[in-house]
């Protein structure tokens, strides 16, 4: 038996102790079979896609998104993991798209993986997440007993201990088989991906000397000039006309530059998956009952045992310890206020009505202010805010309410509105110059002013705290409940059904009072209001169809209608009409320009030069721009390519004639050229092609395999398997 064939019939026991995280390809969730009984297809030939012929079968699809998942909980076996299974599934998917298309392309490349390729890696220079496992503590990778066990199954089978029963021992040895299948598989896969990604970097990346000649000089050549520019933004837009004829001309010779895919438009509303009157009626009710049951006892032990029954009863929550600044901030002052098991609520909040429970308190070891402050900030005048800040302290001091104070003069809008609350802070969360203040002033004193970066503050200091606070509490938040569910389905069926009959989907979703949207054109496989499954179905209808309502994550249940249809071929003339019209009004407008810059040529070819031409004749606007470099931007006008090519084709200290940039026309006089001589681009065209290949090579792979995903033929059926994709 060959070496290749002893390694596939083995299996580490240890590959979870080779902390195996390179085998990526493995994702989230059991196969949908009754998806497939449904449809009446067979789950063992099923395809999920066809990648130019070769299909995609689903029960493979999703043998890795279970095998994925496996491992990503095995590698962390304490924790109760969280899996996005369908994000998993989008990668996976885009994974295995890229592989195949890969793999395709390296077949007609000619690049090819031998068994000796990957037999020198996992026998003769094993990766570290290989070795680690073989290392002792000095750093000893122990070779013997790697190759033994990677090429000797029995040795796995009897190096087990024999409390290890023979059914497990077997398990063990057949995981290894199949994990280093997948290790010799990721093995291939990456040695080929080099391979393709090598090729296409050398095959893009070619830089003839003279390009990188040209590149170096214009890089390092640096100009100015004096310019009379005549600005086609100065020729206002009723100067020129455009007709419907030269608009329609300009498309018909120019629509090859404008290729179109097909696409489709969507009619829409959204059914809002919320509660209603009658939920937030009910969670009401529950509030009112509760808080009228609780207003009946005094006793503390009595109104305990009644949240308990509550707790029960509505699903309760326990808090760990806090620190006071670190509680919820609406429910701080109620938590730190009361004694160790008493009850209060309801305490409405942002996000939903509390009953709360102080369970227990502890001290802790850093301790906590609460304080509110009025902030003066410096401006232009130190010491007149210091005049302000000191009237301001006096104010509060004499009885003045703080609150309404900060409010009036705090510059910090951000706790002014607040009254100058700041909440609860500890050690290290303000300036230093403030938090000395607070920390060292006693509960109930106004300090200042505290002079900071920020400016004078004055500070009062309402509490002080190290105690950690745990505490349960009831949420109560209106809910969807079943029958409001069964209610927007309802309605969104009636919204399809009314459709279907020949109601118009403006009137019909009138009548259910939801609003109607309308997407815009958009392309297969290409997601639409976030959504791939919804653009899949739209190009599985035709114009008129009313698509099945189903629930668009996180915005509701959505009623569609294919409205209207793209073949493909060519954008249509209604989409770039005033993309047409404003390149024609251009092109117009500088023919303008062209009169007059001719014109002013004619004025000042005779002087020689612009200064002087500038000098015997004030009204021209002669402009020096200085700097320029052959980048195609001017600054402070913006970019023109032929400007900037021109300017370094000008000999000095002569007057061009007038040149017609796509800005406008220029009349140039060179004053200043500095460009590298002979020595310095012989010298330094070598380096330029190295930095000109270097850059190529880490962008022409993903210019060429875009390309090439773009030309793919890609039959994609996941739309017929799952909503989010």
């Amino acid at each position: 038996m060959g070496t290749f064939e002893r390694i596939r019939r083995i299996s580490p026991y240890a590959l979870a102790a080779f902390a195996i995280i390179f085998v990526a390809f493995m994702v989230a969730s059991d196969a949908d079979i009754g998806n497939l009984v449904n449809q009446g297809r067979d789950y063992r030939t099923a395809e999920l896609a066809v990648i130019n012929g070769k299909k995609v079968l689903y029960k493979d699809f999703e043998e890795q998104v279970r095998e994925r998942i496996e491992q990503q909980r095995s590698q962390n076996p304490e924790q109760s993991l969280e899996i996005d299974e369908n994000q998993m599934r989008k990668s996976i998917w885009t994974e295995i798209l890229e592989e195949t298309l890969l793999e395709q392309e390296a077949e007609k490349i000619g690049i090819k993986v031998t068994d000796d390729e990957i037999l020198d890696v996992l026998l003769d220079n094993p990766p570290d997440y290989l070795r680690k496992p073989f290392t002792d503590s000095a750093g000893n990778f122990q070779r013997q007993t790697y190759l033994e066990i990677i090429t000797n199954p029995d040795i796995i089978y009897r190096r087990l201990p024999n409390t290890v029963p023979q059914e497990e021992k077997r398990r063990i040895v057949e995981q290894f088989k199949k994990d280093l299948i997948n290790i010799e598989k990721f093995l291939r896969k990456e040695k080929l991906m080099n391979g393709v990604r090598t090729f296409v970097a050398i095959a893009g990346s070619f830089v003839s000397p003279s390009y990188a000649t040209e590149k170096y000089i214009y890089e390092n050549s640096v100009a100015d000039a004096r310019v009379i520019f005549l600005d086609v933004k100065d020729v206002p837009d009723d100067k020129v006309k455009v007709s419907e004829d030269e608009i329609k001309k300009y498309y018909d010779e120019n629509k090859q530059f404008f290729p179109d895919k097909p696409r489709r438009k969507l009619k829409y509303a959204i059914f809002k998956i919320v509660p209603s009157h009658q939920d937030s009626m009910q969670v009401q009710k529950n509030i009112n009952k509760f808080y009228e049951e609780l207003n009946r006892l005094t006793d503390i032990e009595e109104r305990s045992k009644l949240f308990q029954r509550k707790f029960t009863e509505f699903n309760g929550e326990i808090s760990d310890f806090k620190l006071a600044k670190d509680l919820p901030t609406q429910l701080a002052p109620y938590i730190t206020s009361i004694p160790v098991g008493q009850v209060v609520g309801p305490i409405q909040t942002n996000d939903g009505t509390y009953f709360i429970r102080l369970e227990e308190t502890r001290k802790g070891e850093n301790e906590v202010v609460k304080a509110s402050h009025i902030l003066i900030e410096f401006g232009n005048n130190k010491d007149s805010a210091l005049t302000v800040a000191k009237d301001i302290l006096k104010k509060a001091k004499a009885g003045e309410d703080f609150a309404s104070l900060a409010r009036k003069y705090s510059q910090d809008k951000g706790s002014a509105i607040n009254g100058g609350d700041l909440g609860y802070f500890g050690k290290g969360m303000m300036v230093k110059p403030f938090e000395d203040a607070c920390f060292s002033a006693k509960v109930g004193d106004i300090v200042g002013p505290i002079e900071s970066q920020f400016g004078y503050h004055i500070i009062w200091v309402q509490d002080k705290k190290s105690e950690e606070f745990k505490y349960s509490y009831i949420k109560f938040v209106p809910q969807v409940s079943r029958n409001t569910e069964r209610i927007i389905n309802r309605n969104a069926r009636l919204l399809k059904e009314k459709v279907e009959k020949g109601i118009p989907f403006d009137s019909a979703a009138k009548e259910l009072e939801v609003t109607v949207r309308t997407t815009d054109f958009f392309e297969r496989n290409k997601p639409v209001l976030g959504s791939n499954y919804l653009s899949a179905l739209a190009f599985e209808g035709k114009v008129g169809d009313v698509l099945e309502p189903f629930e668009l994550k996180n915005q509701g249940i959505i009623v569609a209608q294919i409205v209207d249809e793209r073949k493909g071929g060519y954008v249509p003339l209604e989409d770039l009409r005033e993309r047409i019209k404003f390149t024609l009004m251009k092109r117009k407008k500088l023919d303008i320009l062209e009169k007059k810059a001719k014109e002013i040529y004619a004025k000042v070819k005779n002087y020689g030069t612009l200064a002087i031409a500038k000098q015997n004749d004030t009204t021209l606007n002669v402009l020096e721009w200085l700097d320029i470099k052959n980048n195609g931007f001017i600054p402070g006008v913006g970019q023109d390519w032929a400007f900037t090519s021109k300017v370094f084709q000008l000999p000095l200290n002569s007057i061009s004639e007038p040149f017609r940039g796509e800005r406008g026309y220029y009349i140039i006089e060179v004053f200043r050229k500095v460009m590298p001589d002979e020595v310095s681009i012989k010298n330094e065209t070598r380096k330029t092609m190295q930095s000109i290949m270097a850059n190529w090579r880490q962008s022409a792979y993903m210019m060429w395999f875009n390309k090439i995903k773009e030309n793919a033929k890609i039959k994609d059926y996941r739309a017929k398997f799952y909503r989010d994709f």
